[in-house]
């Protein structure tokens, strides 16, 4: 099989099967969009209340005919006091992830969940060498708490570790580490290594599978001293006994020279290059807001990034940018291939203006999507899932990729990934009644088969 069609399916069946992230987060909210999780809490809260007073309520008017049964009322109250415990945990679950990176995480059973009581850390230090205490791993007078992780293979040696993190103190603040941990028997374990990182919410996640081993992810989110928030991604893996951070990047929101910017980051890793390694693609913005809201009113530079992983280095390099300048000139030149497309004379070009547009900036969904659309029409199916799934790893809510997708994969006679694919067109909400009617269509054809004559 090719890389470029390994590529493909993977995508593919990423679509069609999204599994929860199984994160590890110890300090309990993680740090992606906190308004999710505040609203969850605030309605799980009024619900409680609310559910209480209703059912107080009804219990002092039950002896009156003009009301409706009491139990009824006290089986509502309950619905609307479950309905709430269900939004909070998937409010915290969608509060994890900053940057978008969510969506390149690996599986949840690539890796198995660990959970050790803090009991079991203060047993590896005393054990450790003397070099190491209590006070390297946040461990303090009384353990508390717990760490969370994964066991894995990974450092790619044929054995596995435990990769584990651990907070202590106040949600905001308080202490982290991270370490690496190994089985002796006996429920015994070795530390091999570890990295103490500044206090706030943090969460880690495997996320790169290499040839030999998994890369972790690691996410923390705190205040800094000038009241700007910060939130910082690294990349870690562990080799040679050692723990290595092999890139990180950050983005901001707060006061700068008389100015409130909002630095953000978005980051994807994806195989660009049909190599069968993936690439990492980071793109900045720089947003002078005032406290508001980022728009593209507001933004006032931006750039692009995209790393290779340096093995013989443990490091991700740069092999190439784009800057404020280049990324405009791309969308300009995707704008006119875009309209090159609808002509004999010029498709040609315009098929290879959009392609160099979008090896320039490559988080240009629409011209992706056009890209699709036009190899769709052209009969060239194959290369329309190809350009089509690209679009969905660095934009997975664009809800016009799939529903062309869908269609590519009508073509394709693949109806399991056409269903997969228009499912996720409906759930996003379509287009217009139009495109609404029309996958409603395509959906009853795939799903009832036709009786046979």
């Amino acid at each position: 099989m090719s890389a470029e069609k390994s590529i493909n399916n993977q995508l593919a069946t990423d679509l069609i099967q999204r599994k929860s992230s199984g994160d590890a987060d110890v300090s309990g909210t993680g740090a992606g969009y906190p308004r999710i999780m505040y609203f969850g809490r605030f309605l799980f809260c009024f619900l409680f209340v609310a559910t209480g007073l209703v059912s107080l309520y009804f219990d002092a008017v039950s002896s009156s005919p003009n009301y409706p049964p009491p139990m009824l009322m006290k089986t509502l109250a309950t619905t609307l006091l479950i309905i709430a415990t269900i939004i909070l945990p998937m409010s915290q679950a969608s509060a994890q992830y900053a940057f978008g990176i969510e969506h390149s995480l690996a599986d949840q059973d690539m890796c198995a969940n660990i959970t050790l009581p803090a009991s079991a850390l203060a047993e590896i230090i005393r054990e450790s060498p003397e070099s190491i205490t209590a006070e390297d791993v946040c461990l303090g007078d009384t353990p508390e708490g717990t760490l969370t992780g994964f066991q894995t293979d990974f450092d790619g040696d044929g054995s596995e570790e435990i990769w584990l993190l651990y907070h202590t103190g106040p949600e905001d603040a308080g202490c982290n580490v991270t370490l690496i941990i190994t089985p002796t028997g006996g429920g015994k374990y070795q530390l091999m290594d570890l990295l103490t990182f500044p206090g706030g919410k943090s969460v880690i996640h495997p996320l790169v599978t290499l040839d030999g081993g998994i890369q972790m992810y690691l996410q923390n989110t705190r205040t800094l001293e000038d009241g700007s928030n910060e939130i910082k991604g690294s990349i870690l893996a562990y080799t040679q006994t050692a723990l290595i951070i092999l890139t990180s990047w950050t983005q901001k929101a707060g006061m700068r020279d008389d100015a409130f910017i909002t630095e953000l980051a978005d980051v994807v890793f994806i195989d660009l290059n049909f190599d069968g390694s993936k690439e990492m693609v980071i793109r900045y913005s720089l947003h002078e807001t005032g406290g508001g809201a980022p728009t593209s009113k507001n933004l006032v530079d931006q750039y692009i990034l995209t790393l290779d992983f340096l093995p013989n280095h443990l490091r991700y390099g740069v092999y190439d940018s784009a800057g404020y300048d280049k990324i405009r000139e791309a969308e300009n030149m995707a704008r006119v291939g875009r309209g090159q497309l609808n002509r004999d004379e010029t498709r040609i070009d315009g098929i290879v203006k959009m392609r160099d547009a979008l090896e320039i900036n490559p988080f240009m969904t629409w011209a992706r999507v056009r890209l699709g659309e036009f190899l769709l029409h052209d009969g060239k199916y194959a290369n329309a899932e190809q350009t089509l799934l690209l679009a969905t790893a660095f934009d997975p809510s664009y809800n016009k990729t799939y529903r062309i997708l869908g269609d590519a994969y009508l073509r394709l006679n693949d109806l399991q990934k056409a269903l997969a694919a228009y499912e996720r067109y409906m759930e996003l909400g379509t287009e217009s009644n139009y495109y609404r009617r029309k996958v409603e269509h395509n959906i009853k054809q795939i799903t009832i088969p036709r009786t046979r004559r």
